[in-house]
């Protein structure tokens, strides 16, 4: 029996200089490497968009519960957390150009969201309204989301491109790691500038409150870098201000000793700047030596407070300059100007900038004036609270950080700002501030304080007793009108209420309280009657809805104040409005600006006749 016999194959009839040819031509119009399995190509570079795309979501994360206190601010982190690690995975495990469009529009969008609020602020973001200085954790974050972007948009530009055997990625990793990891551990622990106060950058034993009211043993700075407490148990912030402000009398000296968290660096610094600002300024004693100097007046003199300023030295690069403030301040007393203080400018800088809070720790807290309309070199007035608009003239944003330094007397300090409107924006919450203060002091205008009047709950029994000069009958008027306001006054707790009822918005809700009048009840032949009060005043919430906390009842304007009922003696002081100037409506009048120095408005606003008016 034979074997079978093998089928015989045709030898190729290709010499070898023949193969090379066609092995040549394969290797040009193939689209694959010859080293690879056949058909694996990638978008060059999107493996590291992916990675740096999780990197900064990392930040992010971390950095999300230090934005509590701003619900709305915290939820964006979240959102912008989720998309960038949702995007950085999808673009991992499919990594396809759709993929590397969406890692490209996220990291856009978070960096370009970044150098938004670095460089003017967003106003209809609660917790994002004025600009932030950068620091290292955000800044790390952002370098992460623009190696992203790029790096994707590189990719989609490339195309797909064959893969090389082996994909290198441990250096990306470890280099993503490196600046992840530090930003997470920083961004996590450091106190929001938002909810920060001025007073946690001194040195020492600065822990921080949270809201549950425990305290960390270590404090964050703005660049990230941490202060181990000395002490076992950290104290609240707002504790280590309980004796700050104090009385400032150019005449006794400055009382700046002892004051708790402040270190011997900064208290000397406090002082130097106190003993310039005394020994240089009465240089400009008068406006006309401040206007031959340069000095303009902003036109604010109805405020009571007249600021001159030369715009030229805002920019320079002094700081806290005696010998060359950029702003003057004078007391206004009719035509007269009495120099008060100077007010340094810091130039374009964050309120919470180190450079600032470090200078003199808790005995200062720095502010910004971001709701004033300017128009030719003068304040016309504040934003419109609903548009975040100026309705005449330009608002030019968040403005420079500034602190005022008196050579006059005054009660809250040698550092106080102004009250109301004049105190501007600090980037610490109101109570935390040290450049104000509560109870007797004169508002920013110099002389003797009174005593401080006795904390007012209307939860708790009403007794206004122990003023001293008020007579039984002023202390029991007094008391009673209390007593029916906090029964009457709730039925208009619904502003919408009140609307119907004829009341209007003057549109002042930007400085907190926001005042509803009724026009035609001013001068009627009611008064002090909780039923049918001359205006409302509403507290603007977090949520838009609007609080009532107090009546203001208003004489006819035909009533001067050395006219008014003496009701309640010491304890009704009544006051008037003459620097206001309104919108000629004749149907919802709204404040638009301030009298100039000569008590007048600028067309087209008008001014009303003031009425004294008492809350």
């Amino acid at each position: 029996m034979q074997p079978p016999r093998q089928r015989e194959l045709p030898l190729p009839t290709d010499t070898p200089e023949t193969l090379g040819v066609h092995y040549t031509r394969r290797m040009q119009t193939s689209p694959v490497d010859v080293t690879t399995p056949a058909g694996e190509t990638r978008f060059p570079g999107l493996a590291v968009a992916a990675l740096a795309s999780l990197g900064a979501g990392a930040i992010h994360a971390a950095a999300t519960g230090i934005h509590a206190e701003h619900p709305q601010l915290a939820r964006l982190f979240v959102v912008i957390t989720v998309l960038q690690l949702a995007v950085g995975l999808w673009a991992l495990v499919r990594p396809n150009r759709l993929a590397a469009a969406a890692v490209a529009a996220v990291n856009v969008a978070a960096v370009a969201g970044w150098l938004t609020t670095r460089l003017a602020g967003v106003s209809f973001i609660d917790g994002l309204e004025t600009r932030e200085a950068a620091q290292f954790a955000d800044t790390m974050c952002a370098a992460l989301g623009a190696v992203a972007a790029g790096t994707a948009l590189a990719a989609l530009l490339v195309g797909r491109r064959p893969a090389p055997q082996r994909h290198r990625l441990a250096v990306p990793s470890l280099l993503v790691a490196a600046m992840a990891v530090p930003a997470m551990w920083a961004g996590g622990t450091h106190v929001h500038s938002h909810a920060h106060n001025d007073t946690a950058l001194a040195a020492g034993a600065d822990g921080h409150a949270h809201a549950d009211g425990s305290t960390d043993a270590t404090h964050a700075h703005a660049d990230g870098s941490t202060d181990a407490a000395t002490t076992d148990t950290a104290h609240d912030h707002a504790a280590a201000t309980s004796d700050w402000p104090r009385a400032w009398d150019p005449a006794k000296g400055a009382d700046i000793k002892g004051v708790p968290g402040v270190s011997a660096e900064q208290e000397a610094r406090a002082q130097q700047l106190i003993d310039e600002t005394l020994k240089y300024l009465p240089k400009w004693s008068t406006p006309e030596a401040a206007m031959a100097d340069g000095y303009r007046s902003i036109g604010d003199a109805g405020t009571g407070s007249e600021h001159y300023i030369k715009f030229p030295l805002i920019a320079d690069s002094a700081f806290l300059d005696a010998t060359a403030p950029e702003s003057l301040v004078y007391d206004v007393d009719g035509d007269k100007r009495t120099l008060a203080g100077a007010m340094y400018i810091a130039g374009a800088m964050a309120t919470d900038d180190p450079k600032l809070t470090d200078f003199a720790g808790p005995l200062m807290t720095w502010h910004n004036h971001g709701d004033l309309c300017w128009d030719a070199g003068k304040v016309i007035g504040v934003i419109n609270p609903v548009t975040k608009a100026c309705d005449r003239g330009t608002n030019l944003g968040a403005q420079f950080p500034m602190v005022h330094v008196w050579i006059r007397a005054h009660q809250c300090g040698p550092f106080a700002a102004l009250e109301g409107v004049g105190a501007g924006q600090a980037a610490v919450p109101e109570d935390q501030r040290v450049d104000l203060c509560n109870g007797g002091h004169d508002h920013g205008h110099g002389g003797t304080a009174t005593a401080a009047p006795k904390p007012y709950d209307p939860t708790q029994p009403i007794d206004l007793s122990g003023t001293p000069g008020v007579t039984p009958e002023q202390q029991a008027a007094a008391e009673n009108l209390v007593a029916v306001t906090l029964v009457r006054l709730p039925q208009w707790s619904d502003y919408k209420v009140a609307e119907a009822a004829g009341f209007k918005s003057i549109g002042d809700g930007v400085t907190g309280a926001e005042h509803y009048i009724h026009w035609d009840w001013i001068n009627d032949d009611v008064t002090l009657d909780p039923d049918h009060p001359e205006s409302l005043v509403y507290e603007p919430q977090p949520d838009g809805s609007k609080k009532l906390v107090s009546a203001m009842f208003m004489l006819p304007d035909t009533v001067t104040l050395d006219k008014v009922p003496n009701i309640g003696g010491a304890l009704m002081q009544w006051h008037i409005h003459d620097n206001l100037c309104f919108t000629n409506d004749p149907v919802q009048p709204r404040v638009a600006g301030l009298t100039n120095g000569q008590g007048q408005c600028a067309a087209p606003l008008t001014k009303f006749r003031p009425a004294p008016m008492i809350h």
